[in-house]
């Protein structure tokens, strides 16, 4: 080989590895900008704590209440409420309407599910001023009145129809049922914002798998606070005209929420929307047999739906039915890591300096 081929040879693979070794160094400078940053990480309150903290105090008030109510009422805390929050119902009774979790009912017995309520409906767009509508099922009763806490912190007006009917665990106790509770708030002036509607909830919407007897009671006796008419409408379609005639007389509303798994919130058919916030257009069209979520959502507005508890606790970093509730104001609902600016641009520059000054040696190199 030629002297100058030899040289000409050399001075490629003396390039190649200055190329590689600019690479190493680059990805290494990045690598170390990197973990600094990750180190210098701080964490800090979220902008809405002050809000969240304050749904979270209403809601853990109003659930201290419903405890001094059920006991006022004869009730006895019952064995699944391993937190003593008095929002947990029994496994089996005359107006109970399905199966349900009774790990899930224990997860959403937290005052904290009112700051989860504020952050889901920062999501959906929901701000000051605002009016949304609500359904209501009573096998999620903390749920429910999180929506109403968060409403009432945020300064949103919520117009929403409460059902007595509940899955097991939930407000199931034909003695006190969930519109119990809201109504028992409202007069008592805690809540202040009374049920528009109330309806037997289950099958029909009119409790038809219920037992007469004690549907019947607890019908009257809700009838009796005077706080809210009460609807048995079997037709599916007349039922939802209704409702939604309701919202709109109301309202207007600018974002639906359903809690539960009432026929009217989820439809006829099995429930096919996932778990969350839904923003405008999920869905695209209505079939007769959609409940008031896809209504909603294919004209245009964003949904909250509430059901599917174990996802949404992972969604948001929630612990599924905790051994302790942690009191307002420490999860992870309040807070947020803030990283700073600086190691991650000085990485990026420094790693682009370090790839451009060795390309530039190659190119001035090749020229010569």
């Amino acid at each position: 080989m030629c002297p100058a081929c030899e040289r000409r040879r050399f001075r490629v693979k003396s390039l190649q590895k200055r190329r590689s070794t600019a690479l190493i160094l680059a990805v290494a400078w990045l690598v170390v900008c990197l973990v600094l940053t990750l180190a210098m990480g701080q964490t800090k309150a979220t902008e809405d704590y002050e809000i969240k903290l304050l749904a979270a105090q209403k809601l853990q008030g109003w659930m201290d209440d419903i405890r001094d109510y059920k006991l006022e009422a004869g009730l006895s805390l019952t064995p699944y409420d391993t937190h003593k929050t008095g929002m947990i119902g029994d496994e089996y009774t005359p107006i109970t309407t399905s199966l349900g979790s009774e790990e899930a009912k224990r997860t959403t017995a937290n005052p904290d599910m009112a700051a989860l309520l504020v952050q889901m409906l920062t999501e959906a767009g929901v701000k000051s001023g605002d009016t949304i509508g609500a359904g209501f099922s009573g096998s999620f009763p903390t749920l429910n009145l999180a929506v109403l806490a968060a409403g009432e912190a945020m300064n949103v007006k919520v117009i929403y129809i409460a059902s007595m009917g509940a899955s097991t665990f939930g407000a199931n106790q034909p003695q006190f049922t969930f519109p119990d509770m809201v109504c028992r708030l409202y007069l008592d002036g805690r809540l202040q914002t009374p049920p528009a509607l109330i309806t037997p909830g289950g099958d029909y919407d009119c409790g038809g798998e219920m037992f007469e007897e004690e549907k019947e009671a607890a019908l009257t006796r809700i009838a009796s606070y005077g706080v809210a008419d009460i609807m048995q409408e079997r037709d599916f379609a007349v039922n939802l005209k209704a409702r939604e005639d309701l919202y709109e007389t109301l309202g207007p509303i600018s974002c639906f929420v359903g809690v539960g798994g009432n026929i009217t919130t989820i439809g006829l058919e099995e429930d096919k929307m996932k778990a969350g916030v839904m923003v405008p257009y999920t869905v695209t069209s209505v079939r007769s047999d959609d409940g008031l979520l896809q209504y909603y959502n294919a004209h245009g507005l964003p949904v909250l739906h509430l059901l599917n508890i174990k996802r949404l606790a992972a969604q948001y970093g929630l612990p599924f039915d905790p051994e302790t509730i942690v009191p307002p104001g420490q999860s992870a609902l309040y807070y947020h890591t803030v990283y700073p600016h600086f190691p991650a641009l000085a990485g990026i520059l420094g790693a682009v300096c370090i790839l451009v000054f060795a390309f530039k040696r190659r190119s001035m190199s090749d020229d010569r």
